[in-house]
């Protein structure tokens, strides 16, 4: 071992972020295994200097609701023990937000920093490290100089010399780009504190100084399974800041800001787009790709860009800035993508951007339009390649398919700022092989504490049972015709035994404009996409739904016309498919309502079938919203919860996503004869006591 040359410098920086709409007991859990008990540690080590990143959202938690420790981080940066990083505030995907948001969510932190820590940060935190050639240029302009990239990045330009910083530029736009080491990543802090000291010295030399960065989650100091316990109880963190302090003599603990005083950067070097490796894994090696694997994703990343087009059009004001800054929270990163995070798969983060999206959108359009309004704005809006249709009232914003027969694909309600329909398909993901394959034998406790990336820990009994697929995505307005007996078990379950015919195919679209109606102030719309169906066979049917919608009203009313326009009688079963985002499946204040009948369980993760259904309601108490769903002929309906195994930090899980409701009506018709069957939609605010019975078979529109 080499124990003469230039000294090591070694940075240590931790990002610490809880995304927006994250439980609180998270951001308690967090605080009381990770933030606070490595400031302690680090309090009693002055000779130890490290750089910090706390994003917007959790800084915005820890100034309302632990403002002493704000106080002691102020102290520290006073004293030079910390350097803090700015950032995105709200930590979106930098790339893929407009440039304008880029450089005001950064100057929105930098002036945060200055106002809590009297510090002007010229360096940043760059979320899942997420890169993209074009960065430097809106970064620099937003005041940065200087943020840390993995080691892929470089080795991906062909960069081999990693123990230094490097100079980027975009339109003539610099940034300084310290390389983070991979290897660290996986020694800290899950290996005995010497085995980093030993990878250092092993990397001393007598021709230059070496810089090493160990630039990571500040979560993984104990917040990760396993992690409390080592890092803490068993004093991992105050064996390695000892050793830090015994090796001074060649071992430099440094930061961003102070190694670029004394060394310039090299360059120049231009990096291709990419993240750190388990990221491009994950994403197939672009972050973007995960808008494409996910229409859920993509959905909700074109709504934000939606509403981010609708602010521009409103004059400056407090309005203005009110409505910006619920955009920006509604474009926090951790719901647009998923690894071995929950992510996208955690309905609750799904659910809190569309409703900062939803508050926003509906504060434009207060200040945009006086008394109701209906738009319709035709094109396309997912970037598919298929025509959408957005019919946008002051209650509601509607997205339709053609493509996908008419089907609905946003049913925001915009009194509740709630999308029903914030929904996930059911889909096979890397892992769940990888599982299926595996014992699921709990995992060795000595290895508790290994990094998350290695755990294959699965958190139910039987729940690799439980992996379903759906054939086809789930929305809402999705017609079915079963010819033959498909079972409630094979629906719940995603299996298509061939039995069951989708309305899924691109239909022919029609819309018509309707006045007011009397004694109201608000016009209405009429859209209708008509299709033939099932393909070959004796069985030639012909549908017609009609989606009718005012301005000022609560209440879609959807009517189906089905002519049989062949010569032969004809018998089926014809459903109509919800899928329904009410984000808790075994919460007793979320529940299904059948007026005049009790339910043996009510929840809405349960499952059952219920004859002779006429009505039925979905009630939130918990955020104070219902809806309602009615039909002018009894029908049998179809309940079963769709749920997700999905990764997560601690392992495989099981998550409720939506409820999955089908009324079916058994239907006969001779040649060319038809049959009506009409259907309501009434969003509103829950009711104080369980709803009273109405009228059964009660007409839509009547």
């Amino acid at each position: 071992m080499n124990n003469h040359g230039e000294k090591v410098y070694f940075i240590l920086a931790l990002h610490n972020h809880q995304p927006v709409g994250n439980l609180g007991e998270v951001f308690e859990n967090s605080f009381a295994q990770t933030y606070e008990p490595f400031i302690d540690v680090l309090e009693r080590f002055p000779g130890i200097r490290v750089v910090l990143h706390y994003s917007g959202s959790l800084l915005d938690w820890l100034v309302e609701q632990r403002p002493e420790f704000i106080e002691r981080l102020k102290k520290l940066a006073a004293d030079g023990r910390i350097e803090l990083l700015g950032g995105a505030y709200y930590e979106p995907i930098l790339p893929v937000v407009p440039d304008g948001d880029k450089i005001g969510q950064i100057e929105m932190m930098t002036a945060r920093l200055r106002e809590l820590f009297d510090r002007e940060p010229r360096g940043m935190w760059l979320a899942e490290r997420v890169w993209e050639p074009h960065l430097p240029r809106p970064i620099h302009q937003a005041g940065i100089e200087y943020l840390a990239l993995d080691d892929t990045h470089f080795h991906d330009a062909g960069c081999t010399d990693l123990d230094h910083y490097y100079r980027t530029e975009e339109e003539g736009h610099p940034l300084d780009i310290f390389p983070i080491n991979e290897e660290l990543r996986y020694l800290i802090p899950f290996k005995e504190p010497g085995e980093t000291i030993s990878y250092l010295q092993e990397r001393r030399t007598d021709e230059r100084p070496r810089l090493f960065v160990l630039a990571d989650d500040g979560e993984k100091f104990g917040g990760w399974p396993g992690t409390f316990e080592a890092v803490y109880e068993q004093g991992w963190l105050e064996q390695f800041f000892t050793l830090l302090q015994e090796h001074e003599a060649w071992l430099r603990v440094t930061t961003f800001e102070e190694y670029r005083r004394l060394f310039p950067p090299r360059g120049p070097v231009y990096l291709p787009a990419g993240s750190y490796r388990e990221m491009k894994e994950w994403s197939g090696g672009f972050w973007r790709n995960f808008l494409s694997r996910y229409p859920e994703s993509n959905r909700l990343h074109k709504k934000m860009l939606a509403v981010r087009r609708l602010w521009e059009e409103l004059p400056e004001g407090e309005s203005r800035e009110q409505a910006q800054r619920l955009l920006w929270a509604g474009q926090c990163n951790c719901a647009y993508w998923h690894g071995v995070f929950g992510g996208l798969y955690l309905n609750f983060l799904r659910t809190a951007l569309w409703e900062k999206l939803l508050r926003a959108e509906e504060m434009i359009n207060e200040q945009l339009h006086e008394g109701p309004y209906l738009m319709l704005q035709r094109g396309d809006h997912a970037y598919s390649g298929s025509e959408e249709l957005y019919l946008s009232t002051d209650r509601f914003g509607l997205l339709f398919s053609p493509e996908l027969g008419g089907s609905l694909w946003e049913f925001s309600w915009r009194p509740g700022a709630v999308n029903f329909l914030d929904t996930i398909t059911r889909r096979p993901e890397p892992y769940h092989q990888e599982y299926l394959e595996q014992s699921e034998a709990p995992p060795d406790p000595e290895e508790q504490a290994a990094s998350i990336h290695h755990r294959r820990a699965v958190k139910e009994e039987g729940l690799l049972e439980r992996l379903f697929y759906d054939p086809y995505p789930r929305g809402a307005l999705i017609e079915h015709l079963f010819i033959e007996g498909t079972s409630l078990d094979q629906f719940e379950r995603g299996e298509d035994p061939g039995k069951d015919y989708r309305f899924m195919k691109p239909a022919a679209t029609g819309v018509e404009r309707l006045p007011a109606r009397e004694g109201a102030s608000g016009e209405g719309v009429r859209l209708s996409f008509q299709q033939k169906g099932p393909p070959g066979g004796e069985l030639q049917l012909l549908l017609r739904k009609t989606v009718t919608v005012y301005a000022g009203e609560d209440l879609l009313q959807v009517g189906y016309l089905l002519q049989n326009q062949g010569r032969a009688g004809a018998s089926f079963s014809f459903g109509v498919e919800f899928n329904l985002a009410f984000l808790s499946g075994s919460d007793d204040e979320r529940y299904y309502h059948i007026p005049g009948r009790e339910l043996e369980d009510r929840k809405l993760g349960s499952r059952g079938v219920e004859e002779a259904v006429t009505e039925l309601h979905l009630i939130d108490r918990r955020r104070n919203i219902g809806l309602a769903l009615s039909w002018n002929r009894p029908a049998l309906l179809w309940r079963v919860p769709v749920e997700t195994i999905s990764n997560s930090e601690s392992g495989l899980e099981r998550s409720y996503q939506q409820s999955l409701l089908l009324p079916r009506w058994q239907i006969r018709l001779g040649g060319g004869e038809n049959v009506t069957i009409k259907l309501q939609l009434h969003p509103s605010v829950a009711p104080e006591r369980e709803p009273q019975r109405v009228s059964a078979g009660k007409e839509a529109g009547s």
